[in-house]
This record gives structure tokens, C-alpha cells and sequence, in this order.
């Protein structure tokens, strides 16, 4: 038996009326930009060589925008002893979900010398260390990050930790 004319307008637009309706909730749950989070900040080398330390940085702008960091504040402890602080300019623009690698030199102390030889010599395998601080964003202001992991000496490098 065929439709009616009026029952099937009726179920034509229903079924628009609940496609709409399907898209609308869709839209509604969909993805986020996120903005003002922390940048995930790892340390990707460090190495010491003739009375300096260089550690290089990776900062993972995990924002849906660009990151604009204006200054960087950090400290590094390797076995609850603080290997060196940092304060100054670091003046980079990360792209939105980019990566960019950032390195500072600092002077060694003779107690970081120290801590850093037991590494290279084999007296340990391994140090725990800790990497807490901030950046300062033009758009976000401070924003802190903190990361905890082991240092490893690099085979065929010395001088040279990961």
C-alpha cells in the first residue's frame, strides 16, 4: 500500500529535522583549541666541556595557537643537588602544537663538575634529575612546567648526557 502525500512530507522532514539536529550536536562536541597551557619542556642533551654546562631544551607548544615566550626561569637538580639555575630571555615563537629546541651555557661549579664525573667515569649508571620553571608568555604570562627522569652518559661522547 503507498503512502499518503501528507505522511510522507511528514517523515521527509522529520528525517531532515533529525540530520539537522545530528550536526548541530556534533559541532557542539568537537574539538577545542587550547589555549594558555604550559609548554611541555624536556631536556634533550647536556654536556659539560671546559669549566661550562650547555643544555639544550625542547619546548612542545601543546596549545592550538602560537607561543610566544618572552623569558624562560628554570632550575636543574641532578640528585637533589641543583646543578645550576637559569633566568633570562629566550625570545622564541613555537607554532601552534610545534617544537622548538632552545639551549643556554652556564659555568660550571666545581660541585656540578664533580656530580657530572661520577656519571662519565661509570661510578653510576645513572642520575635522577629534576627540570622545574617557567616561561613567560607575551599573550599567557607565567606559565610553569616541571619534568622528572634519569640522566644517562652518551656512548661514544664524553662529556655528553641525555
Amino acid at each position: 500500500m503507498p503512502m499518503k502525500p501528507s505522511t510522507y512530507l511528514y517523515a521527509k522532514h522529520l528525517g531532515t529535522g533529525l540530520a539537522v539536529l545530528a550536526i548541530m550536536l556534533c559541532t557542539a562536541c568537537g574539538t577545542k583549541i587550547i589555549r594558555g597551557e604550559a609548554p611541555l619542556v624536556r631536556m634533550t642533551e647536556l654536556s659539560h666541556q671546559d669549566s661550562s654546562i650547555t643544555l639544550q631544551l625542547s619546548m612542545r607548544n601543546v596549545n592550538g595557537i602560537p607561543l610566544d615566550v618572552q623569558s624562560i626561569d628554570f632550575s636543574l637538580s641532578v640528585d637533589d643537588e641543583e646543578l645550576f639555575t637559569y633566568q633570562g630571555p629566550a625570545e622564541t615563537n613555537i607554532v601552534a602544537n610545534g617544537t622548538e629546541t632552545w639551549s643556554v651555557e652556564v659555568e660550571e661549579s666545581q660541585s656540578s663538575r664533580d656530580l657530572l664525573n661520577t656519571l662519565e667515569n661509570g661510578e653510576v649508571k645513572s642520575l635522577p634529575y629534576s627540570l622545574k620553571g617557567s616561561v613567560d608568555s607575551r599573550d599567557d604570562g607565567s606559565l610553569r612546567f616541571k619534568h622528572e627522569g634519569h640522566l644517562y652518559p652518551l656512548p661514544g661522547r664524553p662529556g655528553h648526557f641525555r
